[in-house]
């Protein structure tokens, strides 16, 4: 009966442990990027928006990544980047092959961006959820 209280105290703290890190391993910031983007060659002015979760230190523990990234193209697309990394004031955001595809600074809020169907170049600004 005591090794069933014991067992029972150590599944509630892993329960406790695992929600703990499910809800507070990263942080969410939204921005709202203007700028221009480039389909095919074809240059135009386009606002994007971006959701960035910054992973917590702890996270570092099992993963090689600082963070992941998402940008939407309104009505077009939105493309997610499972590998961020951090070097010093700026963010390397990489595809799940490990290609480099763009920059985002945490200085001057500017987003360099290029996947396969278009590329941006922009200054975003943080919005509210």
């Amino acid at each position: 009966m005591k090794l069933l209280k014991y067992f029972g105290a150590f599944l509630v703290a892993a329960l406790g442990l695992f929600l703990f890190v499910v809800n507070f391993s990263a942080v969410e910031t939204r921005f709202q990027c203007s700028g221009e983007i480039s389909p095919q060659n074809n240059s135009q002015q386009a606002t994007i928006f971006m959701k960035l979760h910054e992973y917590r230190w702890w996270v570092g523990l099992w993963s090689d990544s600082d963070g992941s990234v998402w940008v939407e193209v309104p009505n077009r697309t939105v493309e997610y980047f499972e590998r961020v990394i951090e070097v010093g004031d700026q963010l390397q955001i990489y595809d799940y092959q490990r290609n480099l595809k763009g920059y985002f600074s945490s200085l001057s809020k500017s987003l360099s961006i290029k996947t396969a169907a278009w590329s941006f170049d922009g200054t975003c600004k943080k919005v509210e959820k």
